[in-house]
């Protein structure tokens, strides 16, 4: 296995007055070098896949291959060893250039690592003995960060401060907010206040600004400032748009106002949260607080806030003291939906009942009246009385055929018949829905179950009748896959003609998609994950290079002469770009990427400035962010992504990280195509990746399967940050996928499916299957699940036709 070690390879660099621990790498006889140049000076763009350089085998090796070894150490997470190989640089008497790159680098390593110690020494180096350096300024910012993480709080002030002295206008909103936290940890109340405000007026993106206030907020109310705090609080008000952030911000103004025993205020903005935000969680807790303050409310409004949080009981005493109180006309029909609802939450399905037939008996013409019809099913179905819902569904499209409840209620008979052991009733009630509602989108789920019905019937020539009926009327994915299976059924007959062109059908509906993939697989005969005869990961740039700039030419109508790549002087001058850059160059990723989704927001639709972006932000090695760029070429051109010129496809479908995927993929006999399209599903190649379950890193790995593959590979020291190591996230990714290939005898969809959702529902899945992949697919319960493995498998296949060769 790989190992983390203080020490680095004896082949790599003849040190062996480090360490003894062994380190096993990628063979030492190749180097990787991903050092990027600055892209101003050269005459093409950083490439996709970066060179390789051997090692020389006397025992000095040069101080610039050095520098690319401790480079790729970088790129690829081993940060102790990049640190001690840049100090190796460092011992070894380079030139001045060399020397000065590595002591930055060590500095930028050795705080990625939070060795903040090692960071500030080499940092230090770097600002005593390179003062003339152009990254001066970043390192006073990169050694700021790094007191920071010792508690050094006045150095770390004194670094901020010259920072924004030699690089003013830049990023001073981030370097000001530094400063005033700094500044408040040495209980320097009113600089940091003045700090924070300066961080406030000075200019960043919109999310973290409101972020920026919140925490300015914060910072007030614990000074007892609340008219400075909800002033705060207002001016995120202003400019915010999502209803629940809103609450949450109201909410917060109305508690500082009452932790300043403005009493009659914070009630009035209490009500108001609860007023205005009724469906979220936040009016509930002003509920409370109004209530605890004797603040009479009424019913009404008490039931609606208490259903939409849950709180039933609650809904139930309001509302019935509601209706005792308002004659039928002052009730509105709504109320009697909760009321029904809430209810059937706590198991009183008749009392449900006869809420929903209030509104049927009482308000005809009301907007809800379908939908409490299509609520008395459902009561019907979860009080387990499976014949009294469908009849109540079917009695709704029997008798109110123009209300779009119909349509619904015609698909929830059909899958009630159908899940309860009658597929030919359930197949004509599709049928029925089709030809009844046939625009609808419930017509089209129809006739795609009935087909199916017809199909695990055997009745192949009805299914296969079903199937081309819903493929004359539906788009994109759904077509698809209804061609997809009239080819299998096609196949299944013998009539190879038309399977073919069907099958093509297939693969033109939805390019990019799973079916188009499996589509193209059974037109060349091939199961899936096949992999090629040889892989190919090295090209020649330049001449892919005028071919796509060929295409955008043709594509978006660009008259410009020239190389098309660099960055034009209008995204140069884009003050979101200033920043982005500037914020990845001092390690501020989180904060950097923020502002770069903005950029690429705003240029989505511009294929040429999007081509731009994404050649740039490779080379700074933001790989996520250039990979969105990448896409939005794509869908700009309306285009499917193996027809754009290869350059671009390999911009969105990257190769990153070769040398570690090789190596990992050539130890536990995995596909690395495999790996590449498992990385982009997992993390679009962020290697900080973390997901609501814990999943971190590139594989996203949850922390117990982590801790049991730490454990099964020896794993020393494990911690679950180690994940977010780029060469440790493909290492436990490889292990556990290796893992489920050898459990499920190499069948990569049900090894994929043992990955995301355990390998224990993957084999009942794979044995309800019979082996099948195309009812592999189907019997798949889990809809994350069978999108996960639906689109690694369209991602493979892309990646297949990119890198690999016949």
């Amino acid at each position: 296995m790989i190992k983390l070690t203080r020490s680095v390879t004896v082949l790599l660099l003849t040190l062996i007055v480090l360490s003894a621990c062994n380190l096993n790498q990628p063979d030492p006889e190749v180097i990787y070098i991903t050092a990027t140049p600055d892209v101003t000076a050269t005459q093409t763009p950083p490439p996709s896949v970066t060179p390789t350089a051997t090692v020389p085998s006397t025992p000095t090796i040069e101080p610039g291959v050095v520098l690319e070894i401790a480079d790729r150490y970088l790129v690829n997470g081993y940060f102790e060893n990049a640190v001690l190989t840049y100090q190796t640089v460092l011992n070894q008497g380079a030139p001045q250039d060399i020397n000065a790159s590595a002591a930055f680098r060590l500095g930028q390593a050795a705080l990625r690592e939070g060795l903040f110690t090692d960071a500030v020494n080499g940092l230090t180096t770097f600002i005593d003995q390179y003062p003339q350096d152009a990254r001066i300024a970043q390192a006073y910012f990169l050694r700021g960060d790094a007191y920071m993480g010792i508690s050094s709080w006045t150095e770390a002030l004194a670094d901020f401060q010259q920072y924004l002295t030699l690089r003013p206008g830049l990023i001073d909103s981030y370097a000001y907010e530094r400063v005033g936290d700094a500044q408040l940890a040495l209980n320097q109340l009113e600089p940091a206040l003045a700090s924070y405000n300066q961080a406030v007026t000075a200019n960043r993106t919109l999310a973290p600004l409101l972020a920026l206030r919140e925490k300015l907020a914060q910072v007030l109310r614990n000074a007892a400032r609340p008219v400075e705090a909800v002033a705060q609080y207002d001016a995120i008000l202003t400019v915010a748009e999502n209803e629940p952030y809103k609450a949450n911000i109201d909410y917060a103004a109305a508690q500082t106002l009452i932790e300043s025993n403005d009493l009659e205020n914070g009630l009035a903005r209490m009500r108001l949260v609860m007023d205005t935000y009724p469906t979220t969680p936040r009016a509930y807790d002003a509920m409370f607080v109004l209530l605890q303050n004797d603040v009479e409310l009424g019913l009404y409004d008490v039931g609606r806030v208490s259903f939409y949080y849950g709180d039933y009981d609650r809904t139930i005493e309001a509302f019935n003291t509601f209706t005792t109180l308002r004659a039928l006309s002052e009730i509105p029909a709504e109320l009697h939906l909760m009321l029904g609802q809430a209810y059937r939450e706590l198991g009183n399905g008749d009392a449900a009942v006869v809420a929903f037939s209030t509104i049927i008996e009482q308000y005809p013409r009301d907007p809800l009246f379908g939908e409490a019809l299509l609520e008395q099913g459902r009561t019907r179905f979860l009080l387990d009385d499976i014949p009294g819902a469908i009849e109540a569904y079917l009695s709704i499209a029997d008798n109110y055929p123009g209300l779009e409840a119909a349509a619904e209620a015609l698909w929830r008979a059909g899958y009630l018949y159908g899940t309860n052991n009658d597929p030919e009733q359930s197949r004509v009630i599709f049928e029925r829905l089709a030809d009844e509602f046939p625009d609808t989108s419930q017509a089209q789920s129809g006739l795609f179950l009935a087909a199916s019905a017809a199909y695990n019937l055997e009745q192949y020539p009805r299914a296969e009748q079903l199937f081309s009926r819903l493929a004359a009327t539906s788009r994109g994915e759904e077509q698809a896959e209804a061609f997809l299976w009239v080819g299998r059924l096609a196949l299944q007959r013998g009539d190879s003609a038309t399977a073919q062109q069907v099958l093509q059908q297939a693969v033109t509906a939805s390019p990019d998609g799973y079916f188009s993939a499996r589509a193209q697989d059974l037109i060349a005969g091939l199961a899936p994950f096949t992999p090629p005869t040889r892989f190919k990961f090295e090209f020649d740039d330049a001449t892919e290079i005028a071919q796509a700039e060929d295409w955008l030419r043709q594509t978006f109508s660009v008259e410009q002469e020239g190389a098309l790549w660099p960055l034009p002087a209008a995204l140069e001058a884009d003050p979101r770009l200033i920043r982005g850059r500037e914020l990845w160059e001092v390690a501020a990723y989180e904060e950097s990427d923020v502002e770069f989704t903005d950029l690429l927001a705003a240029f989505e639709t511009d294929g040429l400035a999007s081509y731009q972006l994404a050649i740039y932000l490779r080379g700074l090695g933001n790989y996520t962010q250039s990979i969105v760029a990448a896409a939005n070429i794509v869908r700009a051109a309306d285009a499917a992504t193996l027809s754009v010129p290869p350059y671009i496809a390999r911009l969105r479908y990257p190769a990153y990280y070769l040398d570690v995927v090789q190596d990992v993929s050539q130890r536990r006999g995995v596909d690395p195509l495999v790996m590449f399209s498992l990385v982009r599903t997992e993390s679009l190649f962020d290697t900080y990746a973390t997901a609501a379950a814990g999943e971190k890193g590139l594989t996203q790995v949850i922390p117990p399967t982590a801790d049991y593959i730490a454990a099964q590979m020896g794993w020393p020291n494990y911690q679950h940050s180690d994940l977010f190591r780029p060469y440790a996230g493909i290492e436990f990714g490889a292990y556990y996928l290796e893992e489920q290939l050898n459990a499920f005898e190499n069948n990569v969809p049900a090894a994929l499916a043992g990955y995301n959702a355990g390998p224990g529902r993957a084999a009942n899945w794979l044995s309800l299957s019979g082996g099948d992949p195309d009812l592999f697919m189907s019997t798949i319960t889990i809809d994350s699940t069978r999108g996960y493995v639906q689109r690694i498998y369209s991602f493979y296949n892309i990646y297949r036709a990119l890198y690999g060769a016949a």
